[in-house]
């Protein structure tokens, strides 16, 4: 099989759900493979919420180390920041900010978006 881009979006709040553990496990799984597909995580919606500083990461930290050395950028968008209220200073230091214009790009150009 040949390499693919694939974009992983996290739409759902952070809390009472695996939803962010099997999504994270699938990103890996992903990037792991033999054909290294090319693989972009985006936060969007009520998402933003994962990438607050103070969020408790514990469950997730193997496999956010694991995409860190993949070279894996963890992104938000921005608008969805604007909207609930998050800043700059209230996001973790792993998280890029994009704009809305720029995600939109990115799913176009994907070979395949999966949604968490």
């Amino acid at each position: 099989m040949a390499q693919k881009h694939i974009v992983f979006t996290f739409n759902r709040a952070p809390y009472g759900s695996i939803f962010y553990n099997e999504g994270l496990r699938a990103v890996v799984g992903v990037t792991s493979g033999i054909d290294e597909h090319t693989v972009d995580v985006v936060y969007l919606g009520d998402g933003v919420y994962f990438c607050n500083k103070n969020l408790d990461r514990a469950d997730s930290n193997r496999y956010l180390g694991t995409l860190a050395k993949n070279g894996v950028k963890l992104k938000a968008e921005q608008e969805s920041l604007e909207e609930r209220g998050l800043t700059t200073a209230d996001l973790a230091e792993d998280v890029v900010i994009i704009p809305r214009s720029e995600v939109l790009s990115l799913i176009n150009k994907a070979d395949a978006t999966i949604d968490f």
